[in-house]
């Protein structure tokens, strides 16, 4: 898994999701799993830039039937998933990713914090 910091701005966001179709594409994961991927990715950078208000790192890394994404930033406060507003404007990122996901968490990082997500493909039998 190697790191790659995307720099605090819009394009973050565009230039992480290309990262992980790539990804993606080369694991030859399910198109369905590409797309949760590609949501929850921009989600967690567009968290990062927001709230982080710093370079973003990026880790993307595939395996037979799973991805994992972590998303970190230089703000340590760890995002709390809160209850679907209908009538919010924002808020929701968290809760997509605990939708779409297999799991997720956060975890402190040497500066700032580190949201990860995981999307299992079950896998036929051989």
């Amino acid at each position: 898994m190697t790191e790659t910091v995307l720099p605090c701005g819009p394009e973050a966001a565009g230039q992480a999701r290309r990262l992980v179709a790539q990804a993606c594409e080369a694991a030859q994961l399910p198109p369905d799993t590409c797309d949760s991927a590609l949501l929850c990715t921009s989600e967690l950078v567009t968290n990062a830039i927001v709230h982080g208000r710093s370079d973003v790192r990026l880790w993307v890394s595939t395996a037979p039937g799973l991805v994992r994404i972590e998303v970190g930033d230089d703000n340590s406060r760890h995002p709390h998933l809160q209850p679907a507003d209908d009538g919010a404007l924002d808020g929701r990122g968290l809760f997509i990713v605990d939708l779409l996901t297999t799991r997720w968490g956060v975890r402190d990082d040497s500066i700032g914090k580190i949201v990860w997500f995981e999307l299992h493909v079950p896998t036929a039998p051989a």
